[in-house]
């Protein structure tokens, strides 16, 4: 009789604890194998062609174009999936570019971008939106001369290629060609190339 009913309180505990710590709609959604999160990693970001990604500029009050170098980024990007998305990026300020030599040595001067203590200028994004067709919202941070600011980055996704465009004042970071705020206007651009 002591071994029926110690066998019968076995039972009724089991039942108890499988009930409590495993009810059935847990266990039927750890083995849903297409649960959303699942279908969110099996997206296929772009693969962009590095070595041929390039930044270019143009001074407007000097009608002075350039270019900046030694690039170093990561673009998790999916055209399906822009609210997952994430770019960030270093440029050498080293490499600036205006086609005159004598120019381009001042503006590493301390001055100017100070090379010597900010030798990269850096950009984080914090929020990437659908805006229209094959045109995506970029913001971030941008950090030049050690000064962060937020901007917006606007990209078009078009001939294999991703293009962004977006403009600042030199000025609102430290670097100040010309007094007047206006008057440091630089518009700068994007080009990575896309690989599949």
């Amino acid at each position: 009789m002591k071994l029926v009913i110690n066998t019968l309180v076995i039972i009724f505990v089991t039942q108890v604890f499988s009930q409590n710590l495993f009810p059935e709609g847990i266990v039927q959604q750890n083995n849903n194998p297409t649960s959303d999160y699942t279908l969110i990693n099996d997206y296929k970001n772009l693969e962009f062609d590095k070595k041929n990604s390039k930044i270019s500029f143009d001074f407007v009050e000097e009608d002075t174009p350039g270019t900046i170098g030694g690039l170093d980024f990561r673009i998790d990007f999916n055209p399906n999936d822009p609210e997952n998305a994430f770019l960030k990026g270093t440029a050498e300020v080293k490499t600036i570019d205006t086609d005159n030599f004598l120019r381009d040595g001042h503006l590493m001067w301390e001055k100017f971008f100070y090379k010597k203590k900010y030798p990269k200028i850096s950009f984080t994004s914090k929020q990437v939106a659908s805006f229209e067709a094959n045109t995506f919202k970029v913001i971030g941070d941008l950090t030049i001369k050690g000064q962060q600011k937020e901007v917006i980055i606007t990209f078009v996704l078009n001939n294999k290629q991703f293009v962004g465009k977006t403009t600042i004042y030199t000025s609102d970071y430290g670097v100040n060609i010309h007094d007047e705020r206006e008057k440091n206007k630089l518009n700068i651009k994007f080009h990575f190339p896309i690989l599949n």
